[in-house]
């Protein structure tokens, strides 16, 4: 008993090591270094600056959706918020609910809060996952570097802060875990809730869809194709597209624009879905300015997205079924016409994660990975924190 309790005394201590130093970082940068200021640059009214470092860039959107609803929905038009997908809120505000914001009078602080707790819960249930998933594939000591360098990655402030990231991890991670159990039929419902989450949740089909061709009896290439058209689990597992679609068409349908989605994508975060894939990546060799970080056209977009297409393809030699929901997960935002946020759209592609564990079981490796990562995450804590764009 004693041994089995070892790995989640671990990881606890990993967790709460790692948060403690995340927020004491950030805390510093919030009081320390210049920010930028001005209207669109908000803060929290109280709570002080440990608490105001974490409500930044999109985390507002989250927690006024999270108090107030959906600008779409309540205005009857298109809005920025439509990219926001609804399951994080919702439970963002069913936090508040159950705390009933008794320790603060200003709801953005409540909202905040209660974030923070859904992010962090999240990702402490994610981390006890990978690593289920980690040991029972490779080892122990794979299963424990696997989750610190989750926790210490560099888009590590955006898995603890007001974002999705976390509570996407945790149920993307909770669709494998189901599948290693032969419990498909909850995969796809927790699949299903996953692409109310992020966008990106449709990456889940492509894993959906190989497990079920996996599962098939042996036979020659076209009845395995037959038996594919012709099984049940073939059709649920398309049902993350659908229900995300769904959302695309309600949305679509209040606003009285079917593409409303799409359009507020386009014209107010930038992503032109109809722009060749090619065309992103011939962008950062046409002559145009390219910097290390921002919006638009920066080397830290490029990078990680080269980084993750080829750990993705690692972990489809290894785990096929895991390398194609991560291949997947980088490539939805390439499509989108932009790779800017790369960072954070490929931090939860969780098998670079297990493929980079495996790699550093030799002590150079592991400084050598251990070292940047944890640079980049205090780099990406200060930008963020000082209303400066990082991801």
């Amino acid at each position: 008993m004693a041994h089995e309790s070892r790995p989640i005394r671990l990881i606890l201590l990993l967790f709460i090591v790692t948060r403690i130093a995340l927020a004491a970082v950030g805390t510093f940068a919030n009081t320390r270094l210049p920010a930028n200021e001005g209207d669109e640059f908000k803060h929290l009214l109280d709570g002080g600056p440990a608490l105001d470092m974490w409500y930044r860039w999109d985390a507002g959107f989250y927690a006024t959706i999270a108090t107030y609803g959906y600008d779409w929905f309540n205005g009857q038009r298109p809005a920025e918020d439509m990219a926001f997908m609804p399951v994080y809120p919702a439970a963002v505000r069913a936090v508040m609910a159950a705390s009933g914001c008794g320790f603060s009078p200003y709801l953005s602080t409540c909202a905040t809060v209660g974030g923070l707790v859904v992010s962090n819960l999240a990702l402490l249930a994610g981390c006890f996952l990978l690593y289920d998933l980690t040991r029972r594939r490779y080892d122990h000591g794979t299963g424990v570097r696997a989750v610190f360098l989750l926790l210490i990655a560099p888009s590590a402030i955006f898995f603890s802060g007001v974002y999705t990231e976390a509570s996407f991890l945790l149920l993307a991670l909770l669709v494998f875990w189901l599948l290693d159990r032969q419990r498909f039929g909850l995969a796809v419902l927790v699949g299903c809730v996953a692409a109310l989450t992020r966008s990106v949740g449709v990456a889940l089909v492509p894993a959906l869809l190989w497990y079920v061709w996996a599962q098939l009896p042996p036979a020659p290439l076209g009845q395995r194709i037959g038996q594919l058209v012709r099984s049940w689990q073939t059709y649920a597992a398309l049902l993350p597209v659908v229900i995300f679609a769904g959302y695309i068409l309600y949305a679509g349908l209040t606003t009285g624009e079917p593409l409303a989605y799409f359009d507020t994508y386009e014209v107010i975060w930038g992503r032109d879905v109809n722009r060749a894939p090619w065309d992103t990546l011939l962008a950062y060799f046409s002559g145009e300015p390219v910097s290390w970080f921002g919006w638009r056209l920066s080397w830290l977009d490029l990078g990680p997205f080269a980084g993750y297409v080829a750990l993705s393809m690692i972990a489809i030699r290894t785990a096929p079924v895991w390398g194609l929901f991560a291949l997947a997960a980088i490539l939805i935002p390439f499509l989108s016409g932009t790779l800017s946020a790369m960072p954070r759209f490929g931090a939860v592609a969780f098998p670079i994660y297990v493929i980079l564990a495996a790699w550093t079981h030799i002590r150079w490796r592991a400084a050598l990975v251990y070292t940047a990562s944890i640079a980049l995450a205090i780099l990406f804590i200060i930008r963020f924190v000082t209303w400066n764009w990082i991801a």
